[in-house]
């Protein structure tokens, strides 16, 4: 397999491949060229963002400075909106649903890296797992989800939070690591 075909089947994969390095490349132009053109432009964030997602719903906003590993591997719903700082590394899929708010400065991370010297020795140093946030779902600023994890429609994140778990539907989570505080229904 290649280093690509592991990285997406969840696989111990190199993450300094040369195929892998371009995609990376790749995404990070988009990302420059998305955050330096004018706030005004509506036209031309358009443009980018369906370049850069694999799936892009209407509706879709996202506020400049933007970063993603890949791109490739996002799904956005509609009636989304990024708020500034936020941080996608897709080297796993990530599926965001419809009507979901992202605060400022989220981390949205699907990477575990190895830790044992072994791994870095062998060069495979990272595991993808998927993220999955489903339909209107609040994530506060400066919250981080981290690789695996599948958050069920209706959760509210409080700003701050790690959810380094699943999130059963219509919950209010906050803390580190993410704790349920309270269920909407």
């Amino acid at each position: 397999m290649t280093e690509f075909e592991k990285m997406q089947h969840g696989m111990p994969y190199s993450p300094v491949d040369p195929e892998l390095t371009q995609f990376r490349y790749a995404s990070r132009r988009l990302c420059q060229q998305f955050n330096t053109i004018d706030p005004a432009d509506v036209d031309a964030h358009e443009m980018l963002i369906t370049k850069l997602f694999a799936i892009r719903g209407k509706g879709v906003v996202v506020e400049a400075p933007f970063t993603c590993s890949y791109g490739m591997n996002v799904n956005v719903g509609n009636n989304v909106a990024f708020g500034p700082n936020c941080t996608i590394i897709d080297s796993g899929h990530v599926e965001i649903g419809n009507n979901v708010l992202i605060g400022p400065g989220v981390g949205i991370y699907t990477i575990i890296q190895g830790l044992l010297p072994l791994e870095v020795l062998d060069g495979e140093m990272e595991i993808s797992l998927p993220i999955i946030i489903g339909n209107n779902v609040v994530i506060g600023g400066n919250s981080v989800i981290k690789a695996g994890v599948s958050i069920g429609e209706g959760v509210v994140i409080e700003a701050g939070s790690v959810v380094e778990g699943d999130i059963e539907p219509f919950s209010v989570v906050s803390g580190n690591p993410a704790a349920v505080i309270r269920r909407l229904r």
